[in-house]
């Protein structure tokens, strides 16, 4: 969680440089906002208060995000959001990237029971193919 895609910066460059610096450029600026995540000192987000609890929401006017939408465009915005969120959420004081077991096909954090049962059906091919 909190770890950016790479595939939206990828698709992004590939339409703005030619195909040899389209992956360097790619690579680039998914590593400096990588960095930018991690970086304490950078809060996008305030404090409102919603039926007398409090609750952070991502300042939309932040400077970074804003610049960030205008120079590249909307699918790396998307990307460094929902990265930034996820780290607000699992982790606001560290901010390091926390591995989090996952449901690809409905694109959602994986339950106990579908990992326990992942994790059984596995033991049962590998205990077949030793014997």
């Amino acid at each position: 969680m909190g770890e950016l895609d790479p595939k939206a910066f990828h698709d992004t460059c590939k339409s703005r440089f030619p195909p040899d610096e389209a992956e360097i450029q790619a690579t680039t600026l998914c590593s400096s906002w990588q960095e930018n995540l991690k970086n304490p000192d950078w809060h996008p987000f305030k404090v409102i208060v919603e039926g007398g609890n409090p609750k952070e929401i991502l300042n939309e006017e932040d400077e970074k995000l804003t610049n960030l939408k205008l120079e590249w465009g909307e699918e790396i915005y998307n990307a460094v959001v929902t990265a930034l969120k996820e780290l607000n959420e699992y982790n606001p004081s560290g901010r390091y990237v926390i591995s989090e077991l996952w449901n690809f096909k409905e694109n959602r954090k994986a339950t106990l029971k579908e990992v326990v049962g992942y994790v059984v059906r596995n033991i049962k091919t590998a205990k077949r193919k030793r014997t």
